[in-house]
């Protein structure tokens, strides 16, 4: 009688500690495949271009699309770093700031930046649609800018445009592929009404993303 208790005992105790079948393990997720870099232009004192019919600020639609990639990015596995996540500035001079960024544009690993903007040209208020830089001279950064401004102007519909070469801080410092994206221009009256609207503001962000991960692909 005393064994069949004891074996009993022992069952009962085997039975309790081990694991209900079917319950639920927590879920590990994969790493990061990429590491990307988002810079949202100007901020704070610094509001960067003014529309010319409902003064809104450069700074405040970077700040929207750029949340918006860096929303998509994210789902898309991608790690993410931002230079600004509010409207402030990131010092209280521009110099200060730029030298903030520049930091950051730099941090070891970042496989890809993009710099987010809106344009201004008040010679010729025509001029409009999104624009994309790279840095003279890097084969990378002109290959990732292509991408870029291809996925833009199919998505709003604007003429093809060939990347454009330039020497900004943004693509300038970074040695990661660097890519300046200007979203429209302020100084247009449709781009300007446009860029204010959540549906368009959408389409640039999923145009970017889709230029950026078809680069990061390696399918330029």
């Amino acid at each position: 009688m005393k064994k069949f208790m004891l074996f009993f005992l022992i069952l009962c105790f085997i039975g309790c500690a081990a694991p209900e079948q079917g319950s639920k393990q927590p879920k590990l997720l994969p790493a990061p495949d990429y590491f990307v870099a988002i810079d949202f232009g100007h901020g704070g004192f610094d509001g960067g271009a003014v529309g010319l019919d409902t003064q809104v600020k450069e700074s405040d639609l970077t700040l929207i699309v750029g949340r918006k990639v860096a929303a998509l990015l994210a789902e898309n596995n991608v790690q993410v770093i931002l230079t600004r996540t509010d409207g402030d500035a990131l010092a209280e001079t521009k110099q200060k700031d730029m030298n903030i960024r520049a930091k950051i544009l730099k941090t070891e690993g970042l496989d890809a930046v993009v710099s987010i903007h809106m344009n201004r040209f008040i010679k010729d208020r025509k001029v409009r649609g999104p624009m994309a830089f790279f840095q003279a001279g890097t084969e990378e950064g002109k290959a990732l800018a292509q991408e870029v401004i291809d996925a833009m102007t199919l998505a709003v519909g604007a003429k093809s445009r060939l990347a454009c070469p330039g020497n900004n801080m943004v693509t300038r410092v970074p040695t990661a592929p660097a890519v300046l994206v200007e979203c429209g221009f302020l100084s247009n009256a449709q781009d300007e009404e446009n860029l204010q609207q959540e549906e368009y503001q959408d389409l640039l962000a999923q145009a970017i993303v889709a230029g950026l991960m078809k680069f990061l692909a390696g399918e330029h």
